[in-house]
């Protein structure tokens, strides 16, 4: 029957769902799947946090793979069936059939929400339409709601969706809080009247204090991501390569789940520039870490990116990067240990790797900058700030204003000044948001 759902619910303790309902309060973290990128490892990292802070964690995923990050202890995992392939395709205007998935999922989650008392359920899929559907549908049913937006402002028209603009712009005002991943981006929500946005940056996946800095003694440079031609871009480095095999013979090891089709092109591009034996492809690995201590630079060509995971674990083991600039991102702000240069500029990023792969004292310097920089961004801190707005969410206090009052913002014309510099970039100069700029 269209639309038929089902689930698995699977606790990692013995603890009975009455006894469960006797903690403080509970919250849901949405996560269509359990592996592979930034925002899943976010997941991960928040549940564990949240977990041991007296707050009920239910992880609602969709099925189980076998490549899964672990999931943390103390929370039960809720396989929803539902997040089915139809969740993540991209459509402007959902059909019959997407509209009756979206309400019969959303009618579970309502179900859910009653049957294990959860307070607040935190939305991360920005880039789908049921996301939008069930920010509305909690809400509607009065429903604490948090999204987490983990990409730049402008990710819609990156991503060729900028029907995504009109959703998250009637819907995003309704929430409780919307979590932005820089101080620029809170600026620009708030000016659209998300009055409720609020930064957080995401948390580390490594402490620097209790891993030591990698060698920075092979000749690997390392690029870690999914492949991903609009937003990672994956063949500019390997055409990056181009300008730094003549200097140094050095191996790009790139990491990451695929796209079959952008990958093949990605390993056609390669052996078509004759350089196979200079560049490796590797799938998505779960042990990560062996990679970053085996590399002496990393490089990032993406063309927008949230709060990039692969970033602060580069610089956790003080690794030194360069990397496109992304002016809107705050691990490119007041960051010593990280190299911008232009956007698509290829050449100049060579230029920079082959400096710093020269230059064994360099990259030392560099890489512990960065590892300095992550002093920023403590997770006790922001782990904090979380425990604060949830408490103050379900404690019906005027938790935002609070956390407003704290904040490190930027004024809304340097916000202005960054929009209109990444518009400029992609040919969309004075592009109407239906806000004064």
């Amino acid at each position: 029957m269209l639309g038929l759902i089902y689930f698995v619910l699977q606790c990692n303790n013995t603890q009975s769902i009455k006894q469960a309902n006797n903690t403080q309060f509970s919250v849901a973290i949405m996560c269509q799947v359990f592996r592979g990128g930034g925002l899943e490892r976010v997941t991960q990292l928040l549940a564990t946090k949240l977990s041991v802070e007296n707050i009920k964690v239910y992880l609602m995923t969709g099925p189980a793979l076998h490549d899964d990050y672990k999931v943390p202890e103390n929370n039960n995992i809720i396989r929803l069936e539902a997040f089915s392939e139809l969740d993540w395709m991209h459509y402007p205007e959902p059909n019959e059939e997407h509209k009756i998935q979206m309400q019969n999922k959303n009618i579970l989650l309502l179900k859910y929400a009653h049957q294990y008392n959860i307070s607040v359920f935190i939305c991360q899929e920005h880039w789908v339409h049921s996301h939008y559907s069930t920010i509305n549908f909690l809400k509607d049913n009065g429903i604490k709601v948090v999204a987490i937006e983990h990409n730049f402002f402008l990710f819609p028209i990156h991503d060729n969706r900028e029907y995504l603009f009109k959703l998250s712009q009637k819907t995003y005002p309704r929430l409780d809080a919307l979590i932005c991943l820089s101080r620029v981006d809170v600026q620009i929500w708030r000016r659209i009247g998300v009055k409720n946005a609020i930064y957080f940056p995401n948390l580390l996946t490594f402490d620097p204090s209790t891993i030591q800095q990698a060698p920075l003694t092979s000749q690997n440079i390392l690029m870690v991501g999914r492949f991903h031609q609009g937003q990672k871009q994956q063949h500019l480095a390997i055409e990056m390569m181009k300008y730094v095999v003549p200097h140094v013979n050095a191996t790009l090891q790139m990491v990451g789940d695929s796209y079959p089709d952008y990958m093949n092109r990605c390993q056609q591009l390669t052996y078509s520039l004759k350089l196979e034996d200079n560049i490796k492809f590797y799938q998505y690995q779960t042990n990560i870490a062996d990679f970053y201590r085996n590399a002496s630079v990393l490089v990032m060509t993406s063309k927008t990116e949230g709060f990039p995971m692969v970033l602060i674990e580069a610089m956790a083991f003080g690794i030194p990067i360069v990397a496109f600039d992304l002016k809107f991102n705050e691990l490119w702000t007041d960051n010593e240990g990280l190299i911008a240069v232009p956007q698509g500029d290829i050449e100049q990023m060579g230029a920079e790797v082959v400096k710093l792969m020269k230059n064994e004292e360099l990259r030392r310097e560099i890489g512990a900058k960065g590892r300095e920089s992550l002093n920023r961004f403590k997770n006790e801190v922001t782990v904090d700030k979380w425990i604060r707005l949830l408490k103050g969410l379900v404690n019906e206090e005027n938790v935002i204003e609070e956390i407003k009052k704290s904040e490190d913002k930027v004024e809304w014309e340097y916000a202005k000044e960054v929009l209109n510099h990444e518009l400029k970039l992609i040919g969309r100069e004075g592009y109407d948001f239906g806000i004064e700029m």
